[in-house]
């Protein structure tokens, strides 16, 4: 068996791992202000507005932006841009990677609400989308703001020297993307490329990227490949043909999630949970090339994430530790 560290490596690389990783041996890092909670004024306010202006309610204990930065994309141009560099950023992230254990797990450094997230909160879904259709020069020009500040936050994680870098930000619905390709490679994909080559150039060509994006993704999965991404997740079920996503794949991109999170995990037996796993692995794993996570764990009981957990186990041990 070779180590955790080692064997999710060999599992990202399709290199012969000796068991199923789960879960993934990484602790995560992310600046001051990544989330929109770290504006909040205390833990009962149900509304606030974060440091880019953007409005965000609390309902039911799940966080939604409810109000744009500015009120039309006329306006992108007086958008204040938060600095990225100031020494509050880092300071818990410093103080946390002072007390792990980096021979044992991954360093991994966190991009939240990337890029394309962060501008329809700043502008609104509608207003950003007619933006790019009708004034592309505001829409690149506002993602240029944005790419800015990230580009900030990554000379900020350098310091840490990061094993493993997660970028998040959704792409798709539940049954396309959310924009053309066509546009997603004219506004998006070039500077997604920026920051995977920055960290690529700065950390070395063996660092582990991460995607994060829901929602239906299929039409721009070869562009992921294509930019060096290494980890595609959640991958999501009930958004995507899997079996055409391992075939567009296979053997260049490992997939993480597959595991039903919006029925089964959520609705179905413990034996539906563990039938879920199994039917999972034998469709996406290609000595390796997978790592089996729930798309999402909201709502989902006791009994059926140790059902699934077991069940990551059990075919692991009969299928690949042999």
């Amino acid at each position: 068996m070779f180590s955790e560290k080692e064997n999710f490596v060999r599992v990202v690389r399709y290199n012969h791992p000796s068991h199923v990783c789960y879960p993934p041996p990484s602790c995560g890092i992310s600046y001051a202000g990544s989330s929109p909670t770290d504006s909040r004024p205390s833990a009962d306010c149900a509304y606030w507005r974060d440091e880019w202006g953007v409005g965000w309610q609390d309902v039911d204990g799940e966080i939604f932006p409810t109000l744009p930065a500015v009120a039309s994309y006329q306006q992108v141009y007086e958008l204040r841009v938060p600095d990225p560099h100031e020494p509050a950023r880092m300071i818990a992230a410093t103080e946390y990677v002072a007390g792990m254990d980096r021979e044992r797990y991954f360093l991994a450094a966190g991009h939240s609400y990337f890029l394309y997230e962060k501008a329809i909160n700043i502008l609104g879904p509608e207003e950003f989308l007619v933006a790019m259709a009708e004034e592309p020069g505001t829409a690149h020009a506002l993602l240029d703001k944005i790419l800015d500040f990230e580009m900030g936050i990554a000379q900020g994680y350098l310091r840490f020297q990061p094993e493993h870098i997660n970028l998040s930000d959704d792409y798709g619905h539940q049954d396309r993307l959310a924009m053309s390709p066509a546009m997603w490679r004219e506004f998006i994909k070039p500077r997604l490329k920026r920051i995977i080559d920055f960290y690529r150039h700065e950390l070395g060509a063996d660092i582990v990227v991460s995607l994060h994006s829901c929602g239906h993704i299929m039409p721009i999965l070869e562009d992921f490949i294509e930019l060096g991404v290494d980890v595609l997740h959640p991958v999501q079920s009930t958004a995507n043909n899997l079996t055409e996503v391992r075939r567009l794949t296979s053997g260049q991109l490992t997939l993480a999630g597959g595991i039903d999170g919006q029925i089964v995990l959520p609705f179905g037996t413990p034996e539906e949970v563990r039938a879920e796993v199994f039917t999972k692995l034998a469709m996406l794993w290609e000595d390796g090339g997978f790592l089996p996570l729930p798309e999402k764990m909201l709502g989902v009981g006791e009994d059926n994430e140790r059902a699934m957990v077991e069940a990551i186990r059990e075919w692991s041990h009969a299928q690949v530790e042999r």
